[in-house]
Parts: C-alpha cells; sequence; structure tokens
C-alpha cells in the first residue's frame, strides 16, 4: 500500500493513501500538524466535575481557572463491561458521551481509557491475581464472556456520534501502565507475549464491530525511574501495526518536584526516542503533581521546562482528574480558590501550550 510521509519535527508518521482517508487518519494528521505549533493541554472528567463541584453542566476548573477548555479531554470506561450506567468515579455514560461529542463539536480532541474489572475474580481492574489475560487468550467460558466485553465497548464508542449521525473519531488507551504490576493486565499477570496478543485481540475484535476507521490506538506504558531504558520501555509493545500513540504515565507523589523533574525528563527522552524509531506520535498520557493547588510556581518553574526539551516531539499533556470527593488527595489542576491559578494561567499563555481556542484553526 502506498503511504504519505508527514514531517513533524523530526518523527516521521506513516500513513496510508487511502482514496478518502479515514477520521482515524484525519486525526492523526492533525496531531502531526498541531505537534509542530506545541503541547496540546488535556485533563481527565473535566467537565464533569471539579475540586468544589460535581456533576454541573458548562463547567470546568481549567475554563474557570485560566479562560479557556483544555485542547484534550479524557474519560473513562470502567464499568461499563458491567452493565452499569455510571462508570468506576459515578460519570454517567450518557454524560460523558455528551461531553465527548460537545468537546468534539467545540473543536476539541477526545482520548478514553477503560479499567474494567477482573473477569476472573469479579474484582475490580486493580486486582492482579488469577490470569485472568491466559484465560481470556485460552478461550472457554471466560475468553466468550470477554469477548462480549469488547463489543459493549465497542457499541458504546460507536454511539459516540453527533446530532447529524456523524462518528466522533477517539483517542483509545486500553491496557496502560501494564510495565507496572497493579492491573490484572500488568507484568505480574501475564507475560510480553500474552499481553502483546491480548492488545492484539482488543483492536482486532474491536475494528470487526464496525469501528475501523476511527479509532487513533494508544499504548502507554509506566517506567521505573531514571535508569529506564528503550528494552525495558518496549517489552510488551504490540507492533507497528497495532500501535498509532505511544505514550508514558508518570505522577508527582511525593511532593519532589527536582526528583519527578529529573525522573520525567528521562522517561520522555526514552518515549520520544522509540516513538520516533517506529514512526509514532508521542504523547504524556497521564501526569500531574499531588497537592499542585498549595505550589505557587510548578507549572511554570517545573512541567513548563520539561514540556519545552522536547518541544515538537509531544502531542499532548493530559493532567490527571479533580477528584471532587478527596481534592487534597487527588487533584491535578487548580480549581476555585487555589494558590496555583496565577501561575497557572502563565502557563496557559505560552504560545508553545495549547488550549481549545489554540487548536480550533486546525480542525
Amino acid at each position: 500500500m502506498l503511504k504519505i510521509l508527514l514531517l513533524a519535527a523530526g518523527v516521521v508518521c506513516a500513513l496510508p493513501v487511502t482514496a478518502a482517508q479515514t477520521p482515524a487518519q484525519k486525526l492523526l494528521k492533525r496531531l502531526i500538524k498541531l505537534q509542530k505549533k506545541g503541547v496540546m493541554v488535556g485533563h481527565q472528567d473535566d467537565p464533569v466535575y471539579g475540586t468544589t463541584w460535581s456533576w454541573d453542566e458548562n463547567r470546568s476548573d481549567v475554563l474557570e481557572a485560566a479562560g479557556d477548555y483544555p485542547a484534550v479531554m479524557g474519560f473513562d470506561l470502567g464499568e461499563i463491561e458491567l452493565g452499569h450506567d455510571k462508570n468506576l468515579d459515578k460519570v454517567p455514560f450518557d454524560r460523558i458521551r455528551k461531553e465527548a461529542v460537545a468537546q468534539y463539536q467545540r473543536g476539541g480532541i477526545v482520548t478514553l481509557s477503560w479499567h474494567p474489572h477482573n473477569p476472573v475474580t469479579g474484582a475490580n481492574a486493580w486486582d492482579p491475581t488469577e490470569q485472568p489475560v491466559r484465560k481470556i487468550l485460552e478461550g472457554g467460558e471466560t475468553g466468550k464472556n470477554f469477548t462480549q466485553w469488547l463489543k459493549t465497548v465497542a457499541e458504546y464508542i460507536k454511539s459516540i456520534k453527533t446530532p447529524d449521525g456523524k462518528q466522533v473519531p477517539i483517542i483509545f488507551r486500553p491496557w496502560h501502565e501494564m510495565n507496572g504490576g497493579w492491573f490484572w493486565w500488568g507484568k505480574g499477570s501475564c507475560t510480553p507475549e500474552e499481553y502483546k496478543k491480548f492488545y492484539r485481540l482488543t483492536r482486532k475484535t474491536i475494528e470487526e464491530d464496525g469501528l475501523k476507521g476511527y479509532i487513533v490506538w494508544s499504548w502507554s506504558p509506566n517506567l521505573d525511574g531514571k535508569d529506564d531504558t528503550a528494552e525495558k520501555f518496549m517489552m510488551r509493545y504490540p507492533g507497528d501495526d497495532c500501535v498509532d500513540m505511544m505514550g508514558i504515565d508518570i505522577y508527582e507523589f511525593d511532593n519532589n518536584d527536582q526528583n519527578y523533574s529529573e525522573t520525567t525528563k528521562a522517561e520522555l527522552k526514552v518515549l520520544t526516542s522509540c516513538a520516533r524509531e517506529h514512526k509514532k506520535i508521542a504523547a504524556f498520557t497521564e501526569t500531574g503533581c499531588r497537592g499542585v493547588g498549595n505550589k505557587t510556581t510548578w507549572f511554570t518553574d517545573i512541567i513548563l521546562p520539561i514540556l519545552r526539551e522536547y518541544k515538537g516531539q509531544l502531542s499532548y499533556v493530559l493532567f490527571w482528574r479533580n477528584d471532587y470527593v478527596n481534592p487534597d488527595k487527588e487533584a491535578y489542576l487548580p480549581g476555585k480558590g487555589s494558590k496555583a491559578i496565577p501561575d497557572f494561567r502563565k502557563f496557559k499563555e505560552q504560545k508553545d501550550i495549547l488550549f481549545l481556542n489554540d487548536i480550533i484553526k486546525n480542525k
């Protein structure tokens, strides 16, 4: 198949040439174009709750703190596989659909993750016991039930359409942080080869259910620290034909800015090097500093220099959610009354830091 090569700051991404590019291919092309301009800012569950509110309409901590929506919004599908009407964070799936469509219509980008329950034990995603990946691959009752879970996810993603019936293209990021041992698809629960087959099975099943050409497939490990290598990073990589975007998840949980900065720079170096070698887009798929609301210069002194060191090599940075139940423990962007708001506004004003209004001309 003929291919067109698109150059973005030294990153060459191969897209198949078709008579008419699919929505996923158009989204990839847009991501590459925007990457030349700067790094997009994303936020998990941005329009459904914040540090001081929950479930209101037309609200956003980012909008209220910085005057604009994030360029990227993330949502999670955990517990949709159980037939629930709300996800694991109690967000109604109808609301996620509505907000995903709204973000798309205003010119933004949507990414979905999925934290499903352990299909063998029935416990949540953080139960790594009983080797469920192996049992899924073996087929049988576990494999059959899991196939139905994938079809449920596919049907939901297919339902994310504009009022005139236009399918919204999605960045889908399943089976993340597999290099750790806390999820049932992680390194303590399956071998690298089992994981690769599992990821490939996921993509094949969902695309065969009518979503081929509508999903950008993201794959995002986490690493162990400053001494990580490309070999470690790629150990569970499912293949160039199965992945469109590479990401990485890194948090500052210990209030040690220097350690976060050094570790993140080292790990982003591994990510961007591997993405460049495999001709994939790179993204900082999860991050945040616990307690950032009490820091007055974290955005301009810590995260901004990191992002600028990899300017032109990262598509977006997605900060995790602002938990209204326990904002002191889990709130990664400033909400109402936060000491970090002035600094966050300075961060937002940088020309190479992109919020919604910075990307809508490149739809």
